[in-house]
């Protein structure tokens, strides 16, 4: 008998096709390495924690596209689009970082939130959670 799990592949789905495509959900790429288990635990953790932290949005996590990208030595990357159908955009890189293999994740995903934020605030204004406008910004600096 096989081991557990041994013989799954989890099946590739294009999102940008008209089948699977809505606007509601946002893709996490993560491209990690494949030398040590934690790289696959953090890029799982990435997803949980942004589906947890912005419940009204739904997201995508994709690793190593599917298994389709070779990943470079010590990655340990964050992109993401707003959907399937925009372009990407860098959150994190730890390909520069460390060792201590630590120092290539995130030390709280909380930092991502922001930026997450500010992206789904160009195409989404009125989706955007905790993203203040410009005016906001300065309001809140002069206080």
């Amino acid at each position: 008998m096989p081991p557990k799990g041994q013989g799954k592949k989890k099946k590739e789905v294009d999102w940008a096709d008209d089948e699977h495509f809505t606007k509601e959900r946002s893709m996490i790429y993560i491209e990690h390495t494949y030398e040590c288990p934690i790289f696959q635990t953090k890029a799982d953790e990435c997803g949980v924690f942004l589906q947890q932290r912005i419940p009204e949005r739904k997201f995508q996590l994709v690793k190593n596209r599917y298994g389709h990208q070779v990943p470079r030595e010590g990655a340990f990357e964050i992109l993401f689009s707003q959907n399937a159908r925009t372009s990407t955009h860098l959150l994190w890189s730890g390909l520069d970082r460390g060792p201590p293999r630590q120092d290539k994740f995130p030390m709280d995903y909380e930092l991502l939130v922001p930026d997450v934020n500010r992206i789904l605030k160009k195409f989404y204004p009125d989706k955007a959670v905790g993203v203040l406008d410009e005016d906001e910004e300065e309001e809140m600096e002069e206080l």
